[in-house]
């Protein structure tokens, strides 16, 4: 038998006794990793989860005791002294439907029902604060364009008291740490800076509609589950095992139907999944749904542990796909674990959602980052952090991100300096289509919204900038916002009537449109306008180029 090693690895918090511990979690029958495992450190409230390879990382304070949980297998409880760097859980037995369980017939409609009604005795109805690591990938068709990594608290007033139908109602979120890739989707301007509040909204002991959907589910953000009960169809799988206890595996279905003629109807969307709930006290531990409506889906997974006498949530995961304009495809996927859980009320904050301006002036902690739990990365993760920086670190690429951002933001303000950064910034990285206008634009608004286009199709690959001529700031912010010309990630500066690079280049009438490749120090004067079929054959060529 391979002698197994001890595994340890101390982290830069030396003087806290603090310890990364890192590890991966296997099936002890067949070697294979467990994924989304709990591991929780006894006699607190902090833990991590495995990925979806098993594996995971833990800060901890010696000495420690680790209980490792996960449905289908035994419970293992493991010592500082015990720990090794290849956990392996022994499966537990499955009872399959036919079994009989009692000498009643189980109804599993009715056993969802219950953990609804039983929601109060099972999770946390106080308030408490939950810290949490967030990280966020996607790509466009087949190329990644971005990836974040956040640290997150939410403040739950009342905690699981009653429903919430939005995250950030009657709830506070903050987020303490970031870093970040840089951005190089289509959308990169039009991005939604940070996703917490969807995969907050995965929470289905959390968050749900208060009153039937309307239209399809699938554009429902919260689950229509509790008030929909009766439109589902429910099927009892088995009885599982967690953590010494027996777990129902519910499965559910609905479908959305929209009627297409006489006596005929077509499936709209459709929403399946798996219920875990308890048969002892009616807790749900954890739930998998994938909604889908045509070609776009989302699949959803949501964790819960027990601390003390209460559920909470340890583990989130979103993977969703998209379909978006001329036949292009996005998908994302999101993650939120959770770090550490408090009651104390002096932890209590309050503050809005952060924005893309609070999260730009996040400092970047090294020390912080090097210490402190988070979910382990694959070996895929590791990948788009290297592609996306051209191999520099995820720290590295924060800090030319926030550059970035704080270039192509605020046009106006001193937005002569910002384009000749930006420029600068693009060589041997993207190409710029510059669009340069003035006050007379409503001659040639046309032409400016087909730029529009060509941003959701080449925005990933091509930076689209407007540079407006006029001098009057009010009026230049006003137009912008009015006629949107900052749609799916326009850059906008204003240089005013005597720019020096709008005189250098001799640009003497609007509008004005010139290219500046990722291989050249020199503006082309001579292309061709946002509406000319033609102009799409010159964007590729660029690109060929890259």
């Amino acid at each position: 038998m391979i002698r197994l090693l001890f595994f340890f690895l101390i982290s830069t918090s030396l003087s806290y006794g603090q310890q990364l511990m890192e590890g991966t979690i296997v099936d002890e029958s067949t070697g294979k990793p467990v994924p989304f495992a709990s591991i929780s450190v006894e006699g607190t409230t902090q833990g991590t989860s495995a990925n979806k390879f098993g594996q995971f990382s833990l800060s901890v304070k010696q000495p420690f005791t680790l209980r490792v949980t996960c449905i289908g297998y035994e419970t293992k409880v493991i010592s500082s002294m015990q720990f090794f760097s290849r956990i392996a859980l022994t499966p537990a037995a499955t009872q399959l439907e036919d079994v009989i369980v009692t000498n009643k017939p189980i109804h599993p409609d009715r056993i969802v029902e219950k953990a609804f009604t039983h929601l109060p005795k099972n999770y946390a109805v106080r308030s408490f604060l939950q810290k949490f690591f967030y990280r966020h990938y996607c790509k466009d068709d087949n190329e990644y364009g971005r990836l974040i990594e956040a640290y997150v608290d939410v403040w739950k007033t009342q905690g699981y008291r009653s429903f919430r139908t939005s995250a950030g109602d009657n709830e506070a979120i903050r987020v303490t740490q970031l870093r970040r890739s840089l951005d190089k989707t289509r959308m990169a301007q039009g991005h939604e800076p940070i996703a917490i509040k969807s995969i907050l909204e995965t929470d289905l002991m959390g968050y749900q509609t208060t009153l039937p959907a309307n239209g399809s589910l699938f554009f429902a953000n919260v689950s229509s589950l509790k008030p929909e009960l009766g439109r589902y169809s429910f099927g009892l799988e088995g009885i599982n095992t967690l953590d010494g206890q027996e777990v129902y595996e519910i499965s559910y279905l609905l479908k959305d139907t929209v009627r297409t003629g006489l006596g005929s109807y077509r499936v709209r969307s459709q929403i399946k999944g798996t219920l875990y709930i308890t048969t002892k006290n009616y807790a749900l531990v954890k739930r998998e749904e994938l909604k889908s409506y045509g070609a776009d889906s989302v699949r959803t997974a949501t964790f819960y542990r027990l601390y003390g006498d209460r559920y909470y949530p340890y583990h989130f995961v979103i993977d969703g796909k998209n379909n978006v304009p001329n036949n292009g495809e996005h998908e994302f996927h999101i993650e939120l674990m959770s770090v550490e859980i408090s009651q104390n009320e002096a932890n209590k904050f309050s503050a809005p959602m952060p924005g893309k301006e609070e999260l730009l002036h996040i400092p970047y902690d090294s020390a912080f980052w090097s210490s402190n739990t988070l979910l382990k990365t694959t070996s895929l993760e590791d990948d788009i952090i290297h592609d996306l920086g051209g191999g520099e670190s995820l720290s590295k690429q924060f800090v030319r991100y926030q550059q970035y951002q704080l270039n192509v933001r605020d046009g106006g303000v001193d937005g002569e300096r910002k384009f000749k950064w930006l420029c600068e910034d693009s060589k041997n990285t993207r190409s710029l289509y510059v669009v340069f206008w003035s006050a007379n634009f409503k001659n040639y608004l046309p032409e400016l919204e087909h730029v529009k286009q060509l941003q959701k199709t080449y925005g990933g690959k091509i930076s689209f900038v407007f540079v407006s001529l006029d001098n009057d700031d009010v009026r230049w912010q006003e137009t912008v916002k009015r006629y949107n010309f900052s749609a799916n990630g326009i850059i906008n500066y204003r240089v005013g009537s005597n720019s020096d690079t709008v005189n250098a280049l001799g640009i003497s009438q609007t509008p004005a449109f010139a290219i500046l490749p990722s291989n050249s120090e020199s503006f082309d004067l001579n292309v061709k306008a946002p509406s000319d079929p033609l102009l799409l054959k010159d964007l590729d060529l660029l690109i060929e180029q890259l």
